[in-house]
């Protein structure tokens, strides 16, 4: 078999993982981020921003940001790097999931 034809049947059991896997995917990342700041800092968990800058923009603890990675690490929706660094494995826009929290500005609008 050439690489081009291990290539495409690779590519098609992808798809349809991904495809009989959506649903479960987007329950567990409901289950694991409840609230718009533990989403908010579980999409800028992509390898880019420091701990620090994620705790700053998310308002939460440092505490609280390594009980969320440690917790989607578990849940398998993160993986932990040679690196060190935890990176998070799903784009929520993906599940229609992204949503920025209110700052109290924001919230007094409505």
């Amino acid at each position: 078999m050439s690489d081009e034809a291990i290539l495409a049947v690779l590519t098609e059991i992808r798809n349809w993982v991904r495809a009989a896997s959506f649903g479960s995917v987007k329950s567990l990342l409901e289950a694991a981020l409840p609230d718009a700041k533990s989403r908010f800092a579980y999409q800028m968990l992509d390898g880019t921003a420091s701990t620090e800058q994620i705790r700053l923009a998310c308002k939460i603890s440092p505490n609280t940001l390594a009980a969320l990675s440690q917790r989607c690490t578990a849940m398998g929706l993160m993986e932990l790097r040679n690196d060190k660094k935890r990176v998070r494995l799903f784009d929520l826009a993906d599940f229609g999931m992204t949503d920025e929290p209110q700052s109290s500005d924001e919230k007094a609008k409505k």
